[in-house]
Order: C-alpha cells, then sequence, then structure tokens
C-alpha cells in the first residue's frame, strides 16, 4: 500500500477526483496524447510533457515542455509519471520516477524482459509505490462484461485472440518488433481470465516475418493467440467458448457480444442472424456510450487511469497486480525464446 499522498489528492469514494493528481508525460508521441486526454477526463492535471523533440512536447498543448524526465521532476511536484516512449527507454523512465516519488503507468510491455519487471516492481515496492503497465483491454465494458458474465459460459474450453495489426504502416518498427509489442496484451487477458494460464508451456512459431502462432493448454482449456502484420481488415478479437455458449469481444471497439450454448436444427440455421442481430445491437450501444463520454480511442486506457488513480488515493492495491504483470512477462519471455519458424 502507499503512504498518505504527498500533494493532497484525494478521491470521492465514488472514485472522482476531489485534488488533482499531478501528473508528467513522459513521450509526446500518438499514446502521449491519449494519455493526456485520459488522465484530463479522470480529473488529473498534466503538468509536464517531456520529449527529446522540446517543440513537439510544447505541441501537446498540456503542462510545460521539457526534454529530460529528471529536470521535470526537480521543478515540479509530480504524483504520476505516464511512460509513452519506445521499450528501451521504459526502465530508465520508470526507475527516474520512483526515485523521486511518483507513481508510475506505463504503455506495455513494461520492461524488455522478466528480469528488469522484477527489478523495477521491487524498486516500486521498496519505494512503496504503485507501477502499472498499460493493459487496457482489461478494462474495457465488453471484457469487464465477460468477467461478470463467466460463470454462465460454463466451463471454458476454448480460448482464442486473433490481432491483425498495421503497426508496420504507422511506425518505423520492424513486423518482428511490432509482433512483440502485441504479445503482452493476449497474455494479459488470458492471466486475467484464468489465472495462472499465461505459463504455458507455449507452442510458439514464427512462420513468416510479422507473424506470430502461439498455442497452450492450461487444464482442461485449450489457448490460441494469433498476431499478424499483414492481415487485413484490422482487427483485435478475443472469442471464449464454454460449454455453455460462447462470447466474441471486439477489442478495438470495447465491446462483447454473447451467444447461448442450445443446439438444434432452427438455431443452427438462425444462428448466422441471430449472432450477426446480437453484435449489431451491442456495437450499437457502444457506440453510444463511448459517444457520451467523448471516448473515440482505446477504450479501456481511461478506465485503467482512473482505477490506477483511485487505488494510490485510497492507499489500495492496484487494478492490475504485482503477480499478473510478472506473469505477463515471464509468459512473453518464454514465447520469445521460442523457435523463430
Amino acid at each position: 500500500m502507499c503512504p498518505p499522498h504527498r500533494y493532497g489528492a484525494r478521491m470521492s469514494s465514488r472514485g472522482s477526483v476531489e485534488s488533482p493528481f499531478r501528473a508528467a508525460i513522459v513521450g509526446a508521441g500518438a499514446m502521449g496524447r491519449w494519455h493526456a486526454d485520459a488522465i484530463s477526463r479522470t480529473d488529473g492535471a498534466v503538468v509536464a510533457v517531456v520529449d527529446p523533440d522540446l517543440a513537439r512536447a510544447s505541441a501537446l498543448g498540456v503542462g510545460a515542455a521539457y526534454v529530460d524526465l529528471q529536470t521535470a521532476l526537480t521543478v515540479h511536484p509530480i504524483d504520476v509519471v505516464h511512460v509513452a516512449t519506445p521499450l528501451d527507454t521504459h526502465a530508465e523512465a520508470v526507475r527516474t520516477a520512483l526515485a523521486a516519488g511518483a507513481h508510475v503507468v506505463a504503455e506495455k510491455p513494461l520492461a524488455p524482459d522478466l528480469a528488469s519487471t522484477e527489478e523495477l516492481l521491487r524498486l516500486a515496492a521498496d519505494a512503496n509505490r504503485i507501477v502499472i503497465p498499460v493493459h487496457q483491454f482489461l478494462f474495457q465494458d465488453g471484457f469487464r462484461r465477460l468477467v461478470e458474465r463467466r460463470a454462465r459460459l460454463g466451463d471454458i474450453v476454448h480460448v482464442e485472440l486473433v490481432a491483425a495489426t498495421a503497426g508496420t504502416e504507422t511506425t518505423n518498427a520492424t513486423p518482428g518488433a511490432i509482433v512483440d509489442d502485441v504479445l503482452p496484451h493476449p497474455l494479459a487477458l488470458c492471466e486475467r481470465l484464468l489465472p495462472g494460464s499465461s505459463a504455458g508451456p507455449w507452442d510458439a512459431r514464427r512462420p513468416l516475418p510479422g507473424e506470430l502462432r502461439a498455442a497452450a493448454t492450461h487444464g482442461d482449456t485449450t489457448l490460441s493467440i494469433v498476431v499478424t502484420t499483414r492481415g487485413r481488415p484490422t482487427r483485435s478479437e478475443l472469442v471464449v467458448t464454454g460449454t455453455n455458449g460462447t462470447a466474441h469481444l471486439d477489442l478495438f471497439h470495447g465491446f462483447a457480444a454473447f451467444e447461448g450454448g442450445g443446439h438444434s436444427r432452427a438455431r443452427k440455421l438462425g444462428r448466422p442472424f441471430a449472432r450477426g442481430a446480437g453484435t449489431l445491437a451491442h456495437a450499437g450501444e457502444n457506440l453510444v456510450r463511448r459517444a457520451a463520454r467523448g471516448e473515440t480511442a482505446y477504450p479501456g486506457l481511461r478506465e485503467l487511469i482512473r482505477q490506477t488513480y483511485t487505488s494510490i488515493a485510497d492507499e489500495a492495491p492496484p487494478p492490475i497486480t504485482t503477480e499478473e504483470t510478472l506473469a505477463v512477462a515471464a509468459a512473453r519471455d518464454a514465447i520469445l525464446a521460442s523457435p523463430r519458424g
């Protein structure tokens, strides 16, 4: 747990900030902008933006601009540092933030490997601070509905996630690096849905550059992860099949649709129409809900930040546990160490 907060930020029992947390954002790229948006809508206040390109930091339009985090931490009393930079810079930024007494919200993966992740979490524990990786899918409305309704699906038979990403077209990263960056998302979903499942062991293959196929068995449940940089249309979908029904999650948009487990000739004939109607209804409801709260992209990010800030203010456990973070890091290491194809 965390000691009483240094700068007086507190939240009500409903989770709204009564005195804003002071945040610094490291990285003024696309994700930095979305973190700034989520912070402002969580009633936090961005007081500093750090980026090697000072003009880009200024262009974010919030807080004071700096080229290095240490200077920002020296000038401003900062409660939470949001790290939205390339992976190879995460560890240093997290160490610097913790040394200054700040909590950390960092884009996934938190660190390049399990050993580095363990080190950062140990430093956080020693400093009595929270360090959270951004696994925003866990906080989407659709996934939370799935967790709430999991018992209705019966025993989980199969979990499958397919991610087709256009990262190679929008960044300078290689196809392999894009795949490695996406991988923590499905692992975090598996771990939250079936604790211990991310440990595998995973049978992983890279049949082509920018392609990953991984499979595992957890008890009586099989798991499958497919990540591709070439598949189109771009999508990120989770299908959870149970003995009593199946859940279909659209992770790009943050909603879930459910199918019952009854079987008959009529149900087989009507299934495409029933599923289509259900998907349309849930997609429409989700669109209205997100529009009402101004959530145009990255559903789940705002809720993750809100819950993290609430945990800090209430001196409560973080919304992503240390055990989950370590389990995902260990599984990612194991899969990345598998044969390349």
